[in-house]
């Protein structure tokens, strides 16, 4: 009996096998209304704890599952797989197409990366990575020399070098190679070799070649024998710093061979920059018209450029066009060699100038020696070839070494014949004979009464110095009658002096095109303005500039045709034009003659052997604060010769003189010393027998 009954308690206890549709669940105690003893109860739980252990593991790996749940699970991105979800062939297939689009897109990406940077933005790229080891040097071109009308040499470009030292880089580069030696003692063939650089750098060598103290190099590199040069901190931090750290000047504005005889000693730190510096063999005389050159602030390298003169005007031609030449550089930037020449260097023009650089020294000397002895504020001077137009001196005093800008001040630099503008004074009558001449109303031997000396027009009285009572136009000039100029101006239309005037190319500047040239200003006067009408006939009231005034007597000389004046032979001449009928213009020069014969104002400017055509213009400065100064003058002179044929012309002008005060006296010697010299440089043949002794 009691066996039925425990093995009927055994067979309860049996899992049942086969397919069930929930978890097995532990029966409460409660509800079964048994209790069981202690030892007992902890054996059924720990069966029990296993086989719901195994079921819930079976119902996780969907060994046990219903066909209600089956239906309701689907597998990722596919159908339901059946009784298991891991390990299906349609939920792999999912898998590996999914992987393989991935793979497929990521590869699309990278194709179409590589193309972009290989293919459509190869060029930035190329041009970041060259950026990285080369360089663009500019190449300066040679600036085209300045010469005068014979070819000898006004400015020149020399070739200049400076040397500086770095001493900053020539520690690193020493600390560099002590770490590599103290960092390989395995290599014997990387030791020697680097051991042989550090030889080569020995401060002595350099202090020899540069001519410098060796002291001070050590001074400035401050090596340290006692670092560690592998702790790179503390080697930055020994590296010289400050000024001078790296930029100390070996020498400076050498030529380039001197510059090689310390460059070619592969010193680091040593480098060198090359470049042309403008050099003007004769600047005193020749500094207004040349100019000079200044540092150009558009300019990255701080080249220069023409700032005044020539240099300026010619600015394009002279300076022609840099190159470019790409340039290899190492990690410290500096240049290894030259790769490529990228833009060919256009080296400049020759400018060739109309100016005779033997008579341009002779006239500089001679305004200095005037300007001096009569204590002058400045004289100024030009010299023109007749037949063509071309200048052939033309300089100021005082001047400046343009060798030497720390001499040139803003009163200094001034070409005064160009760009000061001035009442002339007398010289303005030959101009107002040849309007007289051009109305017709007047021919050369027509008398002018120029009765009691003076003449009063509204309300202002105009004198000459004595009665000269009835006078011909030669007289007119000889005497420098303001009377017989005033009374022609009246009787000829307002308009009639001053159309001739700017005829004869008054208030226009010159076809020289000079930096800064002045324009001069002649007005016409109104039919009731007479005073006016009166002043522009004798050189008041109008501007001229010392140019204009050459112009206006080279085309009287040249027998009424105006030859536009020249400064450079490279340029085409302007055309000439006839202004006035030639008898007319030969007939004003040969009353001009009287002017330097002993009855005239200007006899100091007499050559013997050479019949000389001029006149004398003596004006008072105007006043700021209005009027004219009582005491300060303005002395000019303008003449030819020879004046059977006038070959030259010369004019000159003295600012102020506190010697003399009449043109006669200051500037006609001057003229007389500048235009013998000349016509003996250029053989013209005498036109008037010499004087003899016993004469």
């Amino acid at each position: 009996m009691t066996d039925k009954k425990t093995n009927a308690k055994a067979a309860s206890k049996k899992p049942a096998s086969g397919k069930v549709t929930k978890p097995l669940r532990r029966a409460s105690a409660a509800k079964s209304g048994q209790k069981s003893q202690k030892p007992d109860d902890k054996s059924a739980d720990s069966c029990k704890s296993k086989l719901f252990g195994r079921l819930k593991k079976n119902e996780e790996q969907g060994a046990y599952t219903s066909v209600k749940n089956l239906k309701s699970k689907r597998a990722f991105l596919g159908k339901a797989s059946g009784a298991s979800s891991r390990g299906g062939v349609e939920q792999d297939k999912n898998r590996f197409r999914l992987i393989w689009g991935i793979a497929l897109l990521i590869l699309v990406a990278l194709i179409g990366r590589a193309y972009y940077i290989q293919v459509a933005n190869t060029q930035f790229y190329q041009d970041k990575g060259n950026e990285l080891i080369t360089s663009v040097r500019t190449q300066k071109s040679y600036r085209g020399m300045i010469t005068d009308r014979n070819d000898l040499p006004l400015a020149i470009s020399a070739p200049l070098a400076t040397v500086s030292f770095s001493p900053h880089d020539y520690a690193r580069e020493y600390y560099e190679l002590k770490r590599i030696i103290i960092t390989n003692p395995e290599s014997p063939q990387l030791l020697a070799r680097m051991q042989k650089r550090l030889d080569n750098m020995d401060l002595t060598t350099l202090a020899a070649a540069a001519n410098i103290s060796v002291n001070e190099l050590k001074r400035a590199t401050a090596i340290d024998p006692t670092i560690d040069v592998t702790d790179e901190v503390a080697v930055k931090a020994a590296l010289p710093s400050g000024a001078g750290s790296h930029y100390l000047p070996l020498l400076n504005k050498v030529t380039p061979e001197i510059a090689q005889s310390i460059s070619s000693l592969g010193f680091p730190g040593v480098n060198e920059k090359n470049f042309f510096q403008r050099y003007y063999p004769q600047p005193q005389p020749n500094s207004q018209l040349l100019g000079f050159m200044g540092q150009n602030t558009n300019d990255p390298e701080g080249g220069y450029e023409g700032r005044a003169g020539i240099e300026r005007q010619y600015e394009k031609e002279l300076a022609g066009d840099d190159g470019k030449v790409l340039v290899l550089k190492d990690a410290k930037q500096n240049s290894l060699k030259e790769i490529k020449q990228v833009e060919p260097e256009v080296p400049g023009k020759d400018v060739t100038l109309t100016i005779d650089s033997r008579l341009q020294y002779l006239l500089y000397k001679e305004l200095e020696k005037a300007g001096r002895l009569q204590k002058a504020r400045w004289s100024t001077g030009m010299v023109v070839d007749v037949q063509t137009g071309e200048v052939l001196a033309l300089s100021t005093w005082p001047s400046f070494n343009s060798n030497n800008l720390n001499e040139m001040t803003g009163e200094n630099q001034r070409n005064r014949a160009l760009l000061d503008v001035f009442e002339p004074g007398s010289v303005m009558k030959p101009f107002t004979v040849a309007a007289a001449l051009d109305s017709g109303k007047y021919t050369a031997t027509t008398l002018i009464d120029t009765n009691p000396g003076s003449i009063r027009v509204r309300g202002y009285t105009i004198r000459d110095h004595d009665n000269l009572g009835r006078i011909t136009m030669a007289t007119l000039l000889q005497k420098s009658s303001n009377v017989a100029s005033t009374k022609i101006a009246l009787s000829l239309p307002a308009d009639g002096i001053t159309n001739m005037q700017k005829q004869f190319g008054f208030g226009s500047k010159t076809p020289l095109q000079f930096p800064g040239e002045g324009s001069g200003l002649v007005v016409t006067p109104k039919e009731k303005e007479t005073s006016r009408r009166a002043t522009v006939s004798y050189g008041y009231g109008i501007q001229v500039t010392l140019a204009q005034i050459a112009q206006a007597y080279s085309a009287l000389a040249a027998g009424g045709v105006m030859h536009p004046l020249t400064l450079t032979k490279n340029d085409k001449a302007p055309p000439s034009k006839r202004i006035m009928a030639h008898e007319q213009a030969m007939a004003i020069v040969q009353m001009m003659e009287s002017v330097t014969e002993d009855a005239g104002t200007a006899k100091g400017a007499a050559i013997d052997g050479y019949r000389v055509a001029g006149k004398t213009g003596t004006s008072r400065r105007i006043n700021p604060k209005g009027g004219y100064y009582t005491d300060q003058y303005r002395n000019v002179f303008a003449g030819m010769a020879p004046a059977s044929n006038p070959k030259l012309v010369a004019v000159m002008l003295i600012e102020d003189p506190r010697g003399q005060i009449y043109a006669g006296l200051t500037v006609a010697p001057v003229f007389h010393n500048v235009m013998k010299e000349a016509l003996r440089l250029y053989n013209v043949p005498l036109d008037k027998p010499l004087k003899t002794e016993a004469q």
